[in-house]
């Protein structure tokens, strides 16, 4: 019976002190610089939420003295200038609201640009407890203080993002980059917000794809079906006679990634629709006569393509292979205007030459012939 109470004993003595425990007490952070990588990957078609740049965003703080970094806030390098984002340049006091940071992102490539909106604010923060959490949206640079269950607030907290509808500003797919460049401040009563603590530097990247808008464009025929004629022709002949013939024909093909020309690599494929029974040689592609009998060798006509790759040399296409083209980001490029796309984009040349051997005119059925060349094209991140 002693030992049973002796123990009953103990357990109350334990209990009563976790009751009594004191709150837990947040240790001294100094406030540091920043330099951020943002990434952010979407194509036009998804919009994220919103890209965060700083999110909960520390500016240091001492739960021992809270007007020592409780105050703390943030300001532009410039009041005017997007180039590493505009916002004021000195502190304020105790302003509620978001502040806007027209802010220039660049496409790598291409070299266009535009400017987007990035909104910003900064709450406070008593981080010795107290269940108080974040008190206040200020703007960006207005210094202010809080107080909750009589503790100060000691900490800043910044929150800059990129929201849904600037996003879409975007005008075509590619690698959009920008600096946004700020100074932490701490405000001095005495002197005045005066006080530089720290340079904040995130550098934003954007991978933004278009794949609604991946295209093959023959600028010969714009937004029409294209129709390209072999132009079959009789080779001169002597005393009146032409018994041979061939044909020719040119295209003008552009490929456009929907990603500014910044893809890896394209790949190539290329058919046509195949009438008749008899079997042919991968190297050739095929038009057949209209009206005449497609089962007869008479009654098609067989051509060649090459392409001409980013080097400059042309390529023998095999029909139904893939055709891999790589370093895309370092090929010669185009300027094009392509439907729906409100600034000019860079694509790929790769002109096409098609072209048939000579024949016997009397080999062939005589009339009109017709065929389909089909071209597949995708591209690689």
């Amino acid at each position: 019976m002693k030992l049973t109470t002796c123990l009953t004993s103990l357990l109350l003595l334990l209990s009563t002190s976790l009751l009594t425990m004191p709150d837990a007490h947040a240790e001294r952070v100094e406030p540091t610089g920043r330099d951020t990588p943002v990434i952010a990957t979407f194509d036009k078609s998804s919009l994220p939420s919103q890209v965060d740049i700083w999110h909960h965003e520390s500016g240091g703080h001492d739960p021992d003295n809270p007007d020592e970094w409780g105050h703390n806030n943030w300001v532009c390098l410039s009041s005017s200038s997007a180039e590493y984002g505009a916002c004021p340049t000195t502190s304020t006091w105790n302003d509620n609201g978001t502040t806007l940071l027209p802010l220039i992102f660049t496409e790598q490539r291409s070299h266009m640009s535009v400017t987007l909106n990035l909104q910003g604010y900064h709450s406070v923060q008593i981080t010795s407890g107290g269940g108080c959490g974040e008190m206040g949206t200020k703007l960006v640079n207005a210094a202010t203080t809080s107080s909750c269950s009589g503790r100060a607030g000691d900490e800043a907290l910044l929150y800059i993002s990129i929201p849904p509808d600037e996003l879409a500003k975007i005008p075509a797919g590619g690698i959009w980059q920008a600096d946004l460049k700020m100074s932490l401040m701490q405000w001095v009563k005495q002197s005045g917000p005066s006080n530089k603590l720290a340079d904040w530097h995130a550098r934003i990247t954007l991978n933004v794809t278009d794949n609604n808008n991946q295209q093959i464009y023959l600028p010969e025929f714009g937004q029409a079906a294209p129709r390209v004629d072999l132009n079959m022709r009789p080779l001169p002949g002597t005393g009146g006679k032409q018994a041979q013939m061939n044909g020719a024909a040119n295209i003008d093909m552009c490929l456009y990634d929907g990603y500014g020309s910044n893809s890896t690599s394209f790949t190539l494929k290329f058919d046509d629709q195949q009438q008749g029974t008899t079997q042919r040689n991968n190297g050739y592609f095929s038009i057949y006569s209209d009206h005449g009998d497609v089962n007869q060798d008479s009654g098609r006509i067989d051509y060649y393509v090459k392409m001409q790759a980013p080097d400059g040399k042309y390529v023998s296409i095999i029909r139904g292979e893939d055709l891999v083209i790589p370093n895309i980001q370092t090929a010669r490029v185009r300027p094009v205007h392509l439907p729906g796309i409100p600034q000019a984009v860079l694509c790929i040349p790769a002109p096409l030459e098609l072209s048939t051997k000579t024949l016997d005119i009397n080999s062939k059925q005589a009339g009109h012939y017709t065929g389909h060349l089909i071209v597949n094209f995708t591209s690689q991140l």
